[in-house]
């Protein structure tokens, strides 16, 4: 395809493309469009696909052109692209469009790899922090464990007291209208709790009692047609129960797992404590690493791609929020759509994380290009090792998934190119 292209620089990292093709490349395309409309044009005097191509191209001129137009312009944008040895970063903004039959003409901005000058790659400089203490998050582990392999036992010598279980049945008021009913539910009685006082009202009940109570919603709870009203609750006690603990021994260690003592237990999750803290502090320092970098190698980055990502942090923020807000509490259920006024608040909030992470990935891709740093297939085979490890899959179904995935594949590469440049940065780093 033979095109007259010239680019000048629009705005940062953007290139403007002014793209003609000629009348030969347009007759081209409108052949090869009625070529492929003979089999299924209908045209009076002629069986289907039986037509002559001059014939279908009477016929069906003007509904070419739509087509040809679409081809010519996506072929010869992608043409002029390669001819200019640009690296878009995204899809151009296609304007100013002119067509007829001999000519056409269109203007293409298309966002840019941005140039990078690297300033400073090694010698970066950062604290790196020791892993504290594992003591009491072991602590708070072996309460989770205990808590997990409570036993609940019947009370039925005394009424519930506060750190009892009563199972009740339930319905709740609000402005004189049933807003809720349910059955078989649990309540533990504790002092601090979502419904205030609650427990408290419920305390001194037996079994077979009939209980109301009466509490006020939190203002800030998340049904707004309920929040900081009065509700009076029918509450049914059906049953009482005691919650009872197991020792901290060796017992309890065999029930948790294959433990042959309770000093095997501790010594396990001790273990996972301390490699899980020696991950955060390693993850901490390469965070402050990587912003060490950025402050070091200044660069420009597309304002569209930027948008982008926002939108995309937008959409991961959303869908994290519905999730925890589906699984909240039991009186939460609804939420209204976020408002569009927030949702361009949340915008502005996560634009330095997305620039952040463009910063870096450009960053990255430009040392390790600068540097050599390639992955090779030893590099993907211990990683496909490690995969089939970590879900229990031998290693070539691993390995076949991948090789049937280009995509998949090509995602690995990067992980992969980036941990190596990464740890490349921290090789040479300041101690």
């Amino acid at each position: 395809m033979a095109l007259k292209v010239s680019v000048k620089d629009g705005k940062s990292c953007e290139k403007i493309l002014k793209i003609e093709v000629g009348k030969e490349e347009i007759s081209q395309e409108f052949d090869a469009c009625f070529q492929a409309m003979i089999p299924n044009a209908k045209i009076p005097g002629f069986r289907p696909g039986k037509a002559p191509k001059n014939v279908v191209a009477l016929h069906y001129r003007d509904a070419a052109r739509e087509q040809v137009v679409k081809n010519l312009l996506n072929d010869s944008y992608h043409k002029a692209v390669q001819d200019k040895s640009l690296e878009p970063v995204g899809y151009p903004e296609i304007k100013d469009i002119k067509f007829d039959d001999n000519s056409l003409s269109f203007e293409a901005a298309v966002e840019v790899r941005p140039k990078i000058k690297l300033n400073k790659v090694k010698g970066l400089s950062a604290p790196k922090q020791k892993p504290e203490s594992a003591e009491k998050e072991l602590e708070d582990s072996l309460k989770r464990i205990q808590e997990s392999l409570a036993q609940y036992k019947a009370v039925e010598d005394r009424p519930a007291a506060m750190g009892d279980f009563v199972i009740a049945d339930y319905v709740c008021w609000v402005d004189g209208k049933e807003v809720e009913k349910r059955a078989g539910d649990w309540f533990e009685l504790k002092e601090e709790e979502f419904l205030k006082g609650f427990s408290k009202q419920l305390a001194g009940s037996k079994s077979g009692d009939e209980k109301e109570v009466k509490i006020q919603f939190p203002a800030d709870m998340g049904r707004k047609d309920l929040a900081g009203k009065e509700a009076a609750f029918k509450v049914s006690v059906k049953e009482i129960k005691q919650k009872i603990l197991p020792e901290m021994n060796d017992d309890l260690a065999r029930e948790a797992g294959e433990f042959t003592s309770f000093e095997d237990l501790k010594e396990k999750i001790r273990k996972d404590i301390v490699t899980q803290k020696e991950r955060e502090a390693e993850s901490a320092y390469e965070k402050v690493l990587l912003q060490e970098m950025i402050e070091k190698n200044k660069l420009d980055l597309p304002p569209r791609l930027v948008e982008r990502r926002i939108a995309s942090l937008l959409d991961q923020a959303i869908h994290k929020h519905s999730g925890e807000h589906n699984h909240g509490d039991d009186h939460d259920h609804e939420h209204p759509e976020i408002p569009e006024e927030e949702k361009n608040k949340m915008r502005e909030t996560l634009r330095p994380e997305a620039e952040r992470q463009l910063q870096i990935a450009f960053l990255l891709d430009e040392i390790a290009t600068k540097e050599n740093i390639t992955v090779s297939e030893e590099d993907l085979k211990k990683h496909f090792a490690k995969v089939a490890e970590r879900f229990k899959q031998p290693v070539d179904a691993v390995e076949k998934y991948y090789n049937g995935s280009p995509e998949a594949l090509d995602s690995v590469r990067d992980q992969l190119r980036n941990e190596k440049t990464i740890d490349f940065i921290k090789q040479n780093a300041k101690q």
